[in-house]
């Protein structure tokens, strides 16, 4: 494992970790969710380990302003989050040129969807749990806050992991874009959709609405897992894996 930066666009410092293969023929990038980071609550090194074994390369960073990468997280966009993504993917070139994959979890998904779809050097795409309604999540998931936010104020708001802000322009950047162009983009690109059926925060509908504007599409919507997959990791690992394998492994 490698511990690296990735300058973005804006200048700042992106933390990231490469774990590499000797075999690899595909590069895997993961993109973490919305408050969280890159090593996705220490499972992110066993499922490298995991990707390595069957011949990816995997890069994992911290968006700018989470994690250990610079930044201010009340400045966070889906905007931001996506010219990140395109240098994550322009250092994974230019290392190992060997063509990309894509993993988003949550909005991290979001970010794949939007950063990646135009990418000729993206020959896959992967979303765990994964909202393509943003208004309609969001408002959901900070009710009384979101007004606050359409009416131009700055929020605080306190979760688990400790307090932190937003700025009118998180939600302000969803109407920049247009999710439908995105999956249009992919064209017959391989895609894999995992969702809980329990998921409390991003409804399954935002995934039967990406799986029926794609054409190579696998879903899987799993019984009794919430957004994170507690106690479910596995079974959303392997899925993943057998998916790789079956469009990937040995094909290039």
């Amino acid at each position: 494992m490698d511990n690296i930066t990735i300058t973005n666009a804006r200048k700042q410092k992106l933390a990231a970790l490469v774990f590499a293969s000797e075999k690899a023929s595909y590069n895997i990038i993961i993109c973490h969710g919305f408050r969280g980071t890159k090593l996705n609550a220490g499972k992110l090194c066993g499922f490298a380990a995991r990707l390595n074994e069957a011949g990816f390369n995997v890069i994992a960073a911290d968006f700018a302003g989470s994690g250990e990468s610079e930044g201010d997280f009340a400045d966070v966009t889906l905007s931001q989050q996506a010219n990140d993504l395109e240098c994550i993917i322009e250092y994974a070139w230019s290392r190992y040129n060997l063509p990309v994959i894509l993993l988003g979890r949550s909005f991290g998904g979001s970010s794949v969807l939007v950063g990646g779809a135009n990418d000729s050097r993206v020959a896959g795409y992967i979303f765990w749990s994964t909202p393509v309604m943003l208004h309609d999540t969001f408002s959901a998931i900070i009710t009384k806050e979101y007004e606050q936010l359409r009416s131009g104020q700055i929020i605080t708001i306190t979760d688990e992991a400790g307090e932190f802000q937003l700025k009118p322009g998180f939600i302000e950047d969803f109407d920049k874009h247009n999710m439908n162009n995105y999956l249009q983009a992919i064209e017959s690109r391989p895609v894999l959709i995992v969702h809980g059926l329990a998921d409390e925060l991003v409804n399954p509908d935002n995934a039967r609405y990406i799986n029926s504007h794609l054409n190579n599409v696998q879903m899987f919507l799993v019984e009794n897992a919430d957004h994170r997959f507690i106690n479910l990791t596995k079974d959303r690992e392997d899925l993943t894996l057998n998916w790789l394998k079956q469009n990937f492994q040995g094909r290039r």
